[in-house]
């Protein structure tokens, strides 16, 4: 017991001793290190929409993709994302794909950077509605308001604001 002891006191004084050295080795080689430069703020991974203050910051996928092959509203939904893609990052889309566990959408912005929107005519409806309002000259908060007031179902919170 009593070797064993001393065997555990001398490995633990022998790792004091290494840290000591370690600790002390730039103050007496003389030689002060430098600090290393600060890394670059590395840029968002992939690229991203024009939309500098939005939410969602993936990018809308080609209207032209749906061009062929698919229902006659998805092509336009799609360019009406592509056009105004601040306006339909502050509107909640109401076919519930936020609050779906396997969507986890941030807003109706989102719907447009994959299929999702191609096969929902929710989403569709939603952003043809509101790029309709905007081309006709409806400020962001009546037409954030409008497509609540047409989408919203009964027991729904009111989603008024980015994000919500």
């Amino acid at each position: 017991m009593r070797d064993s002891r001393q065997r555990l006191l001398g490995l633990g004084v022998a790792v004091l001793a290494m840290a000591a050295t370690v600790a002390l080795a730039p103050a007496q080689s003389g030689k002060a290190k430098t600090p290393a430069p600060a890394a670059a703020p590395k840029a968002a991974a992939g690229p991203q929409n024009s939309c500098s203050t939005c939410l969602e910051r993936r990018p809308i996928l080609d209207p032209m993709r749906f061009a062929k092959g698919y229902e006659p509203e998805v092509k336009p939904s799609y360019e009406a994302a592509q056009k105004y893609p601040d306006l339909l990052d502050r509107i909640h889309c109401f076919c519930e794909c936020k609050e779906s566990p396997r969507e986890r959408h941030k807003t109706l912005l989102t719907c447009f950077t994959n299929e999702h929107a191609a096969g929902c005519g929710i989403c569709q409806r939603e952003a043809l509605l509101a790029a309709q309002l905007k081309d006709r000259g409806a400020s962001d908060d009546d037409i954030e308001l409008t497509v609540e007031s047409l989408h919203k179902t009964d027991n729904h919170p009111p989603t008024f604001g980015r994000g919500l």
